[in-house]
């Protein structure tokens, strides 16, 4: 996954052609022969994937059916009310800030249903249906994990848009941008129930990656505090207003949704729910030896019919019988993909043989790297993950390898190499000035002989996003890198992101004294 998707050469210009090369790869070997495998598919875990327990791309209690697995696993076990979204209107996270401040876009969908689906465009405005008028938004920051994140400010403040929700446990990364904010409360304040590591959906390998199978039940210890509510009463609340919360709530509180959850999935055949509330979890027996998942591939390469458990490809989509073959035009491995043939042909980005194509952003490009000399990785934090965990004043902050507390504030880390950091007269722990034409980020730099000269390392999604004004110039202190990242997609035709193809520059920041000299005329302490 660490290539794939966490930070890897997946996550760079024309990542794709990586991924091609390592299919290309295994396929030259013998790809499903004994030792010769890859990926998060059949790992050789002895985790039992035959125990049912929904993920969170299952559909979960929305009953939707677009864009989840609700439809070939979760509903047949725990029927529900279904829903649907009319609007055929969609516009990816990544463009959906340019799509409000230039008032159109076009693209590609990233839709996973069939090969050919990748091709189909979209346009926005969609013919028949308005442009947006208001955003509420739920979940994980858009700032710190969408690239170029700063187009974010001039899209929350776009006049086209007339109201901005959004439902938060924190202050933090894009509730400072909203009319409303409605306060949700924290996970010890709501009774939930899941699995660590279970996406669900369509893909029945990611618990593979924890080696292990645990469900639990997350017990509600107080009240909600002050005015916050559990996103269920936020959600429920809003539905009654509206008159659909019966379909919402089907007339259950969140505690008899997280026991309709236990009964549906293969829990209640192996232990009981009065004993599941008591002990708070359950861990999954390991696989029995006779009864072990089937190696993945070792299918096609010995000819037979598909016997993996992932229910895809969609029975029409076999070129031969169904369960024969790859889900390919052949139903073979093509180091020349036909589809692309037909569908690429005058994108050079994305040849139909696959071969090397340069970065468009990298050392190699010398008129660019002549400006901003050091290639900028920045991969997932070991402490924190997306939005989650980082800042709202936790002990992960005085963690030293993740936080750097400087005059009272908790910069976030760029790891320099030794030269690089002499090169520029930048010791320790000094907080440094990171920019391109982007922006600028503030950071507290760490030397380390784990960096080759000319690159840098850091992390993408900070939970924090402070923009400050020093000496006349604007600049971030929260460490939202992703400001500094391109908003180019790794190949044009795709939805997608390049991170790592990030060129910056480093420099001691002269803004430093100033900012230090202002914590402490509010009272805050040198630290």
């Amino acid at each position: 996954m660490t290539g794939a998707g966490f930070g890897g050469a997946g996550r760079g210009a024309t990542g794709q052609q990586w991924a091609r090369c390592m299919i290309m790869m295994m396929a030259m070997q013998g790809w499903g022969k004994p030792g010769v495998n890859f990926g998060c598919l059949q790992l050789g875990t002895p985790v039992d994937l035959h125990f049912y327990f929904p993920g969170y791309a299952d559909g979960g209690i929305s009953g939707d059916l677009m864009w989840t697995g609700n439809a070939v696993s979760n509903y047949q076990r725990m029927p529900h009310i279904l829903t649907m979204n009319p609007v055929k209107q969609m516009v990816p996270r990544q463009q959906l800030p340019d799509a409000i401040i230039n008032g159109h876009a076009s693209g590609y969908l990233w839709d996973g249903i069939s090969q050919e689906a990748q091709f189909a465009p979209f346009t926005y405005p969609m013919p028949g249906y308005s442009p947006i008028h208001m955003i509420y938004r739920y979940g994980g920051s858009a700032f710190s994990t969408v690239t170029k994140s700063g187009r974010w400010i001039d899209a929350y403040r776009h006049p086209s848009i007339e109201f901005v929700v959004n439902q938060s446990i924190w202050m933090e990364g894009e509730a400072q941008f909203a009319d409303i904010i409605l306060p949700a409360c924290s996970s010890l304040e709501r009774w939930d129930i899941g699995e660590w590591s279970n996406s669900g959906g369509y893909a029945h390998h990611g618990i593979a990656g924890v080696n292990h199978r645990v469900v639990t039940l997350q017990h509600k210890c107080i009240e909600p505090l002050g005015e916050s509510r559990s996103d269920y009463d936020i959600f429920t609340g809003i539905l009654e207003r509206l008159g659909l919360g019966a379909l919402f709530t089907e007339g259950g509180s969140e505690l008899d949704w997280v026991k309709r959850v236990f009964d549906g999935s293969d829990l209640r055949d192996h232990i009981s729910w009065t004993e599941f509330c008591r002990k708070g979890y359950y861990v999954v027996p390991p696989e029995r030896p006779d009864f072990s998942q089937p190696v993945d591939m070792r299918w096609f390469a010995e000819g037979r019919q598909k016997d993996v458990p992932e229910p895809h490809p969609l029975p029409s989509q076999f070129a031969e019988g169904f369960g024969k073959g790859v889900q390919t035009p052949s139903g073979k491995i093509e180091f020349i993909p036909e589809i692309l043939k037909r569908h690429t042909a005058d994108n050079p980005d994305r040849p139909a043989l696959n071969r090397y194509i340069p970065s468009w952003e990298g050392l190699g490009t010398a008129e660019l790297a002549g400006k901003y000399p050091l290639q900028m990785i920045a991969t997932h934090s070991r402490y924190s993950f997306h939005t989650s965990s980082d800042g709202k004043n936790s002990a992960v902050n005085h963690v030293r390898d993740h936080r750097a507390r400087i005059a009272g504030h908790d910069f976030w880390l760029l790891r320099i190499n030794a030269v690089d950091a002499e090169e520029r007269g930048i010791a320790h722990r000094d907080l440094v000035k990171v920019y391109n034409d982007r922006g600028a980020v503030i950071c507290a730099a760490d030397i380390s002989p784990l960096m080759v000269p000319g690159v840098v390392k850091s992390h993408e999604a900070s939970a924090e996003f402070q923009m400050v004004d020093i000496g006349g110039e604007a600049v971030e202190i929260g460490g939202c890198m992703n400001i500094l990242t391109p908003d180019r997609p790794q190949t044009r035709g795709t939805s997608s992101m390049s991170p790592n193809s990030c060129l910056v520059q480093i420099e001691r920041w002269q803004g430093a004294e100033e900012f230090k000299l202002r914590r402490a005329e509010t009272g805050i302490a040198h630290e």
